[in-house]
């Protein structure tokens, strides 16, 4: 039997030992709260209704952080980097639009980066009133917060991506670089597929299986946490969902026109941000980098070596040790 159908095995064989204890609430957060180190626990709520509705998960009190992952993820990706910020930090982690708990609309107007930008401010108001927060996002997470941040500067203390640029940085290099459009040839694939095709395909365990088996087999997730995102990722809807994001943002490059992007073309990023790249990541070619203090003249940039596209979950004691220092040289606890 090859390794890979081994650990699926595994992961089928102890998901109902923990799975089963708390009916009521998301399995990943009773798993976080089995895990957690310290007293200091996770509690799950939401926010909004209908197609608008986001779960979201929270820990630790203070200044508020807000958490946004990536395509194919939810929530508990960020569970290392919310160990490390609840002693300090009010910390929530969302499962984005189309993913986890949260609506998983059909149409593609819910997930403009527009759209989303306002259902975090919205969200951030309702946790925190008119307070500023930290906004700290991965893969589609990091576009849409550095795409937040150019679009609401007065709202954050600082922003954080992680292994992606800006939204509308992405447009301009994927309109002028050749290399990186063939590097994006996926996500116009991912436009292409229906509902309907991503049953038949059974592509919800084919992209559990690329996207976390080799986490998997590294020891960067153990079986349990592989079965959370097995879990997460096995509803058709949410795969769906991720690939809205593509839908609604990302059209042939021959498309791209200077109303796609968003909040403008060559909208700047105020606020204190930080870039964490992953040097072995080939998602994006690496001179995105080089232009970046064009969007955020305020940036620090940190390149993790031999990390790959994971960046919350690969070495993640890299990442929180840079997002620590970052936020305690920019954001105030008191």
């Amino acid at each position: 039997m090859p390794r890979q159908m081994v650990v699926i095995a595994l992961l089928l064989l102890i998901w109902p030992s923990w799975a089963k204890a708390s009916p009521a609430a998301d399995p990943a957060v009773s798993y976080a709260n089995a895990t957690k180190s310290g007293t200091i626990g996770y509690r799950e709520g939401y926010f909004g209704e209908g197609d608008n509705r986001l779960h979201y998960v929270e820990t630790g009190k203070g200044p508020l952080v807000i958490l946004y992952h990536g395509f194919p993820s939810f929530w508990y990706s960020w569970f290392d980097q919310m160990e490390a910020l609840k002693a300090n930090y009010r910390v929530v982690a969302v499962d984005g639009l189309g993913a986890g708990l949260s609506a998983k609309p059909v149409d593609l107007e819910p997930y403009r980066v527009a759209t989303l930008a306002a259902q975090i401010d919205a969200l951030a108001r309702h946790l925190n009133g008119r307070k500023r927060f930290t906004l700290i996002g991965h893969d589609w997470g990091a576009a849409l917060a550095f795409a937040y941040a150019q679009g609401y500067p007065k709202r954050l203390h600082a922003v954080v991506g992680m292994s992606a640029p800006p939204y509308n940085q992405f447009l301009s290099l994927v309109r002028a670089d050749t290399e990186q459009q063939k590097r994006s040839t996926y996500m116009q694939i991912f436009r292409t597929i229906g509902l309907d095709a991503i049953k038949d395909r059974q592509l919800p365990a084919q992209i559990w299986q690329q996207s976390y088996g080799a986490l998997i087999a590294r020891g960067d997730l153990t079986a349990n946490e592989g079965a959370l995102f097995r879990a997460a990722l096995s509803d058709p809807l949410a795969i769906n969902g991720g690939m809205n994001w593509y839908r609604a943002n990302m059209p042939p490059v021959s498309e791209i026109q200077p109303t796609t992007y968003w909040p403008a073309h060559n909208a700047p990023i105020k606020v204190p941000a930080l870039l964490i790249w992953g040097e072995a990541d080939k998602t994006f070619v690496s001179g995105f980098i080089d232009n970046f203090s064009a969007y955020a003249p305020k940036a620090e940039i940190i390149r993790l070596a031999g990390v790959n596209h994971w960046t919350p979950m690969e070495q993640p004691h890299l990442s929180n040790n840079a997002i620590t220092d970052f936020l305690t040289r920019h954001v105030s606890r008191r």
